[in-house]
C-alpha cells in the first residue's frame, strides 16, 4: 500500500519556445527566445511519483562548478550603520570569542515589543560571520516589523561538533532571558539560516526540548532555546550523505569521516533526530546544488510529514538553479518566506507591518573591525 505524503511541492521550470511553436486560434505565430513559465504542484503525492520527479530534475548537474566559492559565501558584510537601531556585539554566553556574539538589528515599523527571526549564517560551519552578506535578504524582515537577530557561532576550525549547536541553543535561551531588556517578543521565535545556517537551524527545531542536546552551563539555564519555526535555504539535513566535492566540510565538523562513521554522524543530521512535534519549516532549494543536493530537501520534508502527520513541511525548488544561485536569492522567495513565518507569529491576524515594498540592504567591502 502507497504511503500517502502531505507535501507541497513548488518549482520553476525553465524551457525555450523554438521557431516550431504551434498557433493559437487565428493568432500569428509568435517567435520567442524564451519564455519563464511558473508551475505549482500542489496536494498529495505518492513516493513513486515523486521519485521519478527527483530523477526528473537531475539535469545538468555536471556543469563545471567553483565549489569553494559556493561554501564561502560573498566577501561582502552588512552595512550595520544603514539600521535605524541596532544592539551590536552582544555576548551571548560568558567569552570574549566574537563568534559567541549576536547582533540584533530592530525593525523600522512597529511598536515594541518586536516579534522575533533569529537569522545563521552559511559557510560549511568553516567560514563565514553573524555580519555576512550571505544574510542580507533576511534583513528585509526588518522593514516588515521584524527584529532579526543575527547569531554568530564557533567554526568547524575552532570546535567540533556539537559545539556550533550549543552556541545557537546558548544565543536563543540568551534572547529569551533577556527580551524584556532588549524589547523583544520571545513567545515564538522562528530561526532562517541558509546551508549551513539552513542545517542549524533545522537542529534546533529538530532538538527542541532535549536538554541533552545542549550545553547549560553556558548561561540562561532556566530560558527556553525551543524554536516555533524553521525557514531554510539549501540547508543540509543529512551530513553523511553530501557529494564527494562538499563531503570534507562536514568530516572537519565531525573531527571524523561520517561516510565511515555514518550511524554516529546521524547526531548532528536533522533528518533523523525529527520528532512528532517538529515544528512548521518553510525550505527553498535549487535542483543544480552540487553542494547540497536538493534530494535532502525533499527526504527531509517527507520524513517531517511522515512522522508529525501534518503539512509541517513546505518545499520549493527551482529548476537548475546551483548552491546559493541568485536564482533563489529574489523578492519573491523573501516574500514567501515572510509570508511562512506570518503565520506562526500572527495566527489569529495578519501581519500589521507587511507591505510588498523592500528596500535594498547595503553592503560594505569592509570588514567588520
Amino acid at each position: 500500500m502507497k504511503t500517502v505524503l502531505e507535501i507541497i511541492i513548488c518549482f520553476m521550470l525553465f524551457f525555450c519556445l523554438g521557431n516550431t511553436a504551434p498557433t493559437l486560434a487565428q493568432e500569428p505565430q509568435v517567435k520567442s527566445e524564451s519564455s519563464n513559465v511558473d508551475i505549482t504542484i500542489t496536494g498529495e503525492v505518492d513516493e513513486q511519483l515523486l521519485d521519478r520527479l527527483k530523477e526528473n530534475l537531475k539535469t545538468g548537474n555536471e556543469d563545471e562548478f567553483d565549489i569553494e566559492e559556493a561554501i564561502k559565501g560573498p566577501t561582502q558584510y552588512l552595512d550595520m550603520e544603514q539600521f535605524r537601531k541596532t544592539a551590536l556585539d552582544l555576548p551571548y554566553t560568558d567569552t570574549q570569542n566574537d563568534r559567541q556574539q549576536l547582533d540584533i538589528v530592530y525593525p523600522w515599523i512597529g511598536n515594541p515589543p518586536h516579534k522575533v527571526i533569529v537569522a545563521l549564517h552559511g559557510g560549511g560551519w568553516s567560514n563565514g560571520n553573524r555580519k555576512s552578506a550571505s544574510l542580507k535578504l533576511v534583513q528585509m524582515a526588518t522593514q516588515q516589523g521584524y527584529a532579526v537577530i543575527n547569531v554568530g557561532y564557533r567554526l568547524s576550525g575552532e570546535a567540533k561538533w556539537p559545539a556550533q549547536l550549543h552556541d545557537v541553543k546558548a544565543a536563543v535561551r540568551f534572547i529569551r532571558a533577556n527580551a524584556k531588556q532588549y524589547r523583544l517578543d520571545t513567545r515564538n521565535i522562528v530561526v532562517w539560516g541558509n546551508s549551513a545556517g539552513g542545517h542549524l537551524a533545522s537542529m534546533l527545531a529538530a532538538t527542541n526540548g532535549m536538554e541533552e542536546m545542549e550545553d547549560l552551563s553556558m548561561g540562561n539555564s532556566s530560558a527556553s532555546s525551543e524554536v516555533q519555526g524553521v525557514v531554510s535555504w539549501y540547508g543540509i539535513s543529512d551530513v553523511s550523505k553530501l557529494p564527494d566535492a562538499s563531503i570534507d566540510i562536514a568530516n572537519k565538523l565531525m573531527g571524523y569521516n561520517v561516510r565511515d562513521k555514518a550511524e554516529e554522524a546521524k547526531v548532528a543530521s536533522p533528518i533523523y533526530n525529527i520528532n512528532k512535534n517538529f515544528p512548521p519549516i518553510f525550505m527553498i532549494h535549487g535542483t543544480n546544488d552540487q553542494v547540497v543536493p536538493f534530494e535532502q530537501s525533499v527526504e527531509f520534508a517527507k520524513k517531517i510529514n511522515q512522522i508529525t502527520q501534518k503539512k509541517q513541511a513546505a518545499l520549493k525548488l527551482h529548476v537548475n538553479a546551483k548552491h546559493g544561485d541568485d536564482q533563489l536569492k529574489t523578492m519573491e522567495n523573501v516574500d514567501e518566506s515572510l509570508n511562512f513565518i506570518d503565520k506562526i507569529m500572527y495566527p489569529e491576524r495578519k501581519n500589521p507591518y507587511r507591505t510588498k515594498r523592500f528596500k535594498e540592504i547595503k553592503t560594505t567591502s569592509d570588514k567588520p573591525s
